[in-house]
């Protein structure tokens, strides 16, 4: 582990820097435009981190996943009976155990997977897809024309896979009906793209070579 990643790792640290470079109105627009959330929701966030995002989703039914023991202490320690936290890979099957949901978050993590790792991870996750539900991912991209500043940070990211939005979308589609591939470069202070996937089930998975 490198130190970026070391220095990342620690909750408080996380939540500042995030907190710092992001927008209130980003925000509120990703919480009610996108997730979207009914108050009897019940919402999977896989690679959750301290799990901030909870602070946007109001009464809804809330199970968090990550590796980082560090993070899962501290969602545990700021949010209580509020939600529900495990210390799991995002790749552990596991994840295919833990029942329906209306909606799974995939929050900051394709970048930081292998397409390998990411086909084993969203197999899981489509066992755990209510029919009408919902598959939200939220990824740094690099994109033709993009500021240059933004597309600096996305190669200096701690995630090894930073990739095009057209990827993203390939990826995501293997296993699901991607239904918005939104592309944003206005959602931090700094600049930066960012790429947002909504997709529903999809009834027949295509066979991952």
């Amino acid at each position: 582990m490198g130190f970026r990643e070391r220095v990342m790792g620690i909750p408080w640290v996380y939540r500042n820097f995030s907190s710092g470079i992001g927008k209130t109105e980003s925000r509120a627009w990703f919480a009610n435009e996108v997730i979207r959330a009914s108050p009897t929701a019940r919402i999977l966030d896989v690679g959750c981190g301290p799990a901030d995002v909870l602070a946007q989703l109001g009464n809804v039914t809330y199970l968090g996943i990550d590796h980082n023991p560090k993070y899962i202490e501290a969602a545990r320690a700021r949010y209580g009976s509020r939600g529900e936290f495990h210390c799991w890979d995002v790749t552990d099957p596991r994840l295919a155990t833990l029942g329906k949901f209306d909606i799974v978050l995939l929050l900051s993590v394709l970048h930081h997977l292998a397409d390998s790792e990411i086909h084993t991870m969203l197999q899981h996750v489509a066992a755990t897809l209510k029919p009408n539900g919902r598959v939200i991912t939220v990824d740094p991209a690099v994109e033709p024309g993009q500021h240059p500043i933004a597309r600096l940070l996305a190669r200096l990211d701690r995630g090894r896979h930073v990739r095009a939005s057209h990827r993203y979308r390939d990826l995501v589609s293997h296993h699901f009906t991607p239904v918005d591939v939104i592309v944003r470069h206005d959602l931090l202070r700094v600049p930066y793209t960012n790429t947002v996937i909504i997709a529903t089930p999809r009834s027949i998975a295509r066979t991952v070579n």
